[in-house]
Parts: structure tokens; C-alpha cells; sequence
């Protein structure tokens, strides 16, 4: 049930960037936030949900992360739903719009389980439950990150098959074009992600393995109260690395929850600013040097030598 007290079994903060108004992105916006309040009312336990509005500047553009269309869809889910508002109003970040959420699920609740989500997720309405059992099951793990769909992450991945009545379409131009990806721009409703979900219920919960996923990951507290947030430097990239760098250096322990299924558009998420490419990373894209900080940020703490791997759009 969703509940606005501290004592909560999680705490769900949504991270919202759409500053364009990307009719798309809205349905993808709308999508993720029907279906964790979905899956919370069909909980026996307290969930609080937060949605996080990217309000800071996006780079170079006289316009915040967040659109007037945006705005009064969140505020009507936010007055529907009795849900919390808050407001990110720092540099243009992901990696530091999700420790926002971190730090206020960590220090203005008393959630047992934290968990931070990107806009472009769908949750099955089972998904706290099985989030439940897993932890129950696992007593000694500290973290269940969930298999998800259209990722670059191997270990995470579901491959599963477009819908018949999903919008599937490879971008006009850009790199999307030129390596044939598809994009799923719309279409995909509650009961296709149920479906998916339900036929994962048997797969088994294995012990992490790199690559990580910061969003999605349910963290318990105690892990958070050791390891803290994540490095206020990074900006897109390789945050969610040195998080679980540090998380394995502090000696936690983890599972892969491969019954546990969240579904994900994949990089046409980033559509709703980048449309050309569904993607941001490409040489003098608005966000190039940024990409590559994190890259050197990363090599400098960890004594790594990562190159960039994108090539122009």
C-alpha cells in the first residue's frame, strides 16, 4: 500500500527528465509511475514513492529538464496518488539526480529497502512481492538488483520479443540508424509487462556479478549506512561501477533476482532529448566532454585505462 509515513517497508523515488515535452517519453513517464503505484497498492506492506523532477538547466538550452506538459502530468499524479514531489536543481545529471533520491530515501524515511528508478521502467504488479520473498530467502544479502529488458548489462538482460502491438522503428539518421537499432517508442501497456514477468517467476536468484545497475537495485539500509552515496564527481557514467566497487570493498554481498523482471524501453529512453540518436553518446554531442570526465574520473580512481567508445553521430 502506498503510505506517506517514515516507517515504510521501501521507499521508490523516480527520477523525470523530459524537457521537451516528448509526447513518447510522456507515455513512458505515465507508464512507470501508474505501474509502481500499481504494484504498491497490490502490497501488503507500506511503500512510499517520491517523484524527483529534474529541474536543472539542461546544457546550453535557455530550458530545465522538465516541460509545462511534464509538470502537470506530475503534478496530477502527485495530487491523484498523495505522492512526494522533489526537485533536482543542480547540474544536469543523472548519477547526481539518483543520489538525490538516494540521500532523501536514506536520510528522510526509515525505509527498510531503498530503490532509485529511471522514468522509462515498468514494474509488474507482483514486484514488491517477489522482492520480498528473494530478501526472505536470501537473509544475508544486502541488495537484489532485478533482470531487466534492452540493456547493455549481459548479466541483467531478458531477451525477450517485441509485442505485436508495440511501436517498434530504427531512428531517421544518427548512430541508431546506422547500426539498425530498434527503438520501442510506445505501446507497451501493464498487462504485456505482467505477461513477461510471470514467465520469468521460475529463474534462479544468483550471486552478482559485474556489470551493475545502479536504478532498479533494491538496497537494504545498513548497506547504505556503510557505503554511503554515490561520488558527487560523476555526471552519467561509471557512478554506478564505483558504487558497487565500494559496496564489494565493504564486503557485501548481493544477488542477481532473475525471477524478479522489470521491464525497460532500452536507449531510445534518452529520446526525450536526444532524438535524433536515442542516445548521447556520439563525438561533439552536449554532453561529449562530460562522458569522458566520468571516463577519467574512473580511471583515476580505480587505476583503470577505459577509452571512450563512441564514435560521431
Amino acid at each position: 500500500m502506498l503510505s506517506s509515513q517514515d516507517e515504510v517497508e521501501y521507499f521508490v523515488g523516480i527520477f523525470i527528465f523530459n524537457p521537451l515535452d516528448d509526447p513518447y517519453h510522456l507515455e513512458r513517464i505515465t507508464s512507470c509511475i501508474d505501474s509502481v503505484v500499481n504494484a504498491a497498492q497490490k502490497y501488503n506492506k507500506k511503500v512510499r514513492l517520491a517523484l524527483c523532477l529534474n529541474n536543472s538547466q539542461v546544457r546550453g538550452e535557455n530550458f530545465t529538464g522538465i516541460g509545462l506538459q511534464t509538470l502537470e502530468l506530475l503534478e496530477e499524479k502527485i495530487k491523484t496518488f498523495n505522492l512526494e514531489k522533489l526537485e533536482y536543481n543542480k547540474r544536469n545529471s543523472c548519477a547526481q539526480g539518483y543520489n538525490h533520491i538516494l540521500k532523501y530515501g536514506h536520510q528522510n524515511t526509515k525505509a527498510k529497502r531503498i530503490c532509485v528508478l529511471a522514468d522509462d521502467y515498468i514494474m509488474p504488479y507482483f514486484w514488491f512481492l517477489v522482492m520480498d520473498k528473494n530478501f526472505e530467502m536470501h537473509k544475508n544479502t544486502s541488495f537484489m538488483m532485478p533482470c531487466t529488458s534492452f540493456v547493455s548489462q549481459q548479466n541483467l538482460k531478458m531477451n525477450i520479443e517485441y509485442h505485436k502491438d508495440w511501436d517498434v522503428r530504427v531512428a531517421d539518421k544518427g548512430y541508431q540508424n546506422t547500426v539498425q537499432y530498434k527503438t520501442i517508442f510506445g505501446g507497451v501497456k501493464q498487462e504485456h509487462v505482467d505477461e513477461i514477468a510471470t514467465m520469468c517467476l521460475r529463474n534462479p536468484i544468483t550471486p552478482y556479478n559485474h556489470p551493475p545497475s545502479f536504478e532498479t537495485t533494491v538496497f537494504k539500509r545498513e548497506l547504505i549506512d556503510q557505503v554511503g552515496y554515490i561520488e558527487d564527481e560523476y555526471t552519467q557514467l561509471f557512478y554506478d561501477n564505483d558504487y558497487f566497487l565500494k559496496i564489494y570493498n565493504r564486503g557485501f554481498k548481493g544477488h542477481i533476482a532473475k525471477n524478479c523482471f522489470i521491464f525497460h524501453y532500452g536507449k531510445g529512453g534518452t529520446k526525450a532529448y536526444y532524438k535524433e540518436t536515442a542516445d548521447e553518446k556520439f563525438i561533439d554531442s552536449p554532453v561529449d566532454d562530460l562522458l569522458q570526465q566520468d571516463i577519467e574520473i574512473w580511471n583515476k580512481r580505480t587505476g583503470q585505462n577505459v577509452k571512450p567508445w563512441w564514435s560521431k553521430k
